[in-house]
């Protein structure tokens, strides 16, 4: 995969299609493979530009702090490297979070705007089982380990209903969990540091807020918040839903919405 020097980041990227270019900022530990079943259905109407973010994949940044404002500008230096004046943006989750800085900071770029499963400020209850989570790992435990917890905060009750009768997965073993690891806490601090409420109105790109009714991650009163907040945007429900939204439904909606706001 190829990488582009953004400020002092190389960023991992692909590109995918052809036609109007959105790219998709995926969320806190995620990389490029996040996106592996909305690619195939986004890129045949779209040039579609996936990147792994500071602080995870193969993305390569130097040992220092950052925020939501730097994952933004690396966005925004990948999408002018390559050549694009004006596109789409959707982020989840923490990348929703990217994705509405991208759109604050960088306004004039932004077509429309998608955030999945997102917020204005993160939720209490989930940040403090994070902080759990990272502890453990401080601890002793694989950073496998960890991402296997969070999983079970972003999928919903029927999901591991059928993991319980399917037969036992291979655990994964993550070659480089120590680098995974500070990286998911550098994006955790930025994710803490990070709140909207007082820069929303800056948002003038036409937003769809989509968001799993079952989300235990970010409860859906977060997405309501968030669509109230930004003004003309609108709000849909993916029913049986949790903080992972299924490619299959909410693809057909993502590519309404941008046919409905052409660049």
């Amino acid at each position: 995969m190829p990488k582009v020097e953004v400020g002092d980041a190389r960023i991992n990227f692909e590109t995918h299609g052809e036609g109007e270019p959105v790219v998709l900022i995926t969320g806190l530990g995620g990389e490029i493979a996040f996106w592996k079943k909305y690619v195939p259905l986004l890129s045949r109407s779209h040039q579609v530009v996936v990147l792994d973010n500071r602080g995870a994949g193969d993305t390569d940044y130097p040992p220092t702090l950052f925020t939501m404002s730097n994952m933004a500008n690396d966005v925004a230096g990948l999408m002018e490297h390559l050549g694009h004046d004006r596109y789409h943006v959707l982020g989840w989750s923490m990348g929703g979070n990217v994705a509405q800085r991208v759109a604050i900071d960088h306004s004039e770029k932004v077509g429309a705007l998608v955030l999945m499963s997102t917020y204005t400020r993160r939720p209490e209850r989930s940040s403090f089982a994070i902080d759990t989570m990272i502890r453990t790992v401080d601890e002793g435990a694989t950073f496998d380990s960890l991402m296997e917890l969070m999983q079970s905060w972003c999928l919903p009750e029927d999901y591991f209903k059928k993991l319980a009768l399917a037969k036992p997965a291979q655990r994964r073993c993550n070659g480089n969990g120590k680098r995974a690891a500070e990286g998911f806490k550098a994006q955790k601090l930025a994710l803490d540091l990070f709140d909207s409420h007082d820069h929303l109105d800056r948002i003038t790109a036409p937003t769809l807020v989509i968001h799993g009714d079952e989300d235990i991650m970010v409860a859906p009163h977060f997405a309501r918040e968030l669509a109230d907040l930004i003004q003309g945007s609108s709000l849909e429900w993916v029913s049986g839903a949790g903080h992972i939204i299924p490619a299959d439904k909410c693809c057909s909606s993502v590519l309404k919405w941008l046919k409905a706001h052409p660049l």
